[in-house]
């Protein structure tokens, strides 16, 4: 789980689908950010290093990994990188099997953009 006692609860609470693709996710993101700090933001957990990097949103069928980078990194992947906001997008993960390598390195270029250009989430 993480050192966050509301997000370790959220994702206590969670049923279903989407309860063992949020607790992969979480794993990934602890294990490839150990510096990241990990909390609730807007009632979800949110993983930030010099800013906000990722967020973890459960629906029933699926988990949302939220990329506050995402408009930067959608070029870099567009195989999985979904949604047109101008700055957050996302990834659908339906399976835990879709965390594969390629996820992998979308997350690892999120925590290098936080750390190279850290860019402000309003």
């Amino acid at each position: 789980m993480t050192d966050d006692p509301g997000v370790d609860a959220y994702l206590r609470k969670l049923t279903g689908h989407s309860k063992p693709i949020a607790l992969a996710l979480a794993s990934e993101l602890n294990t490839l950010g150990p510096a990241l700090s990990c909390g609730l933001a807007w009632g979800f957990p949110c993983w930030s290093g010099n800013e906000r990097i990722f967020s973890i949103i459960s629906h029933s069928d699926r988990c949302n990994l939220q990329i506050f980078y995402g408009s930067k990194l959608a070029e870099a992947f567009p195989e999985i990188i979904e949604g047109t906001g101008k700055q957050m997008r996302h990834v659908k993960v339906r399976h835990v099997c879709e965390i594969n390598d390629e996820l992998r390195r979308l997350i690892v270029a999120g925590i290098e953009m936080d750390a190279t250009d850290p860019q402000r989430i309003r």
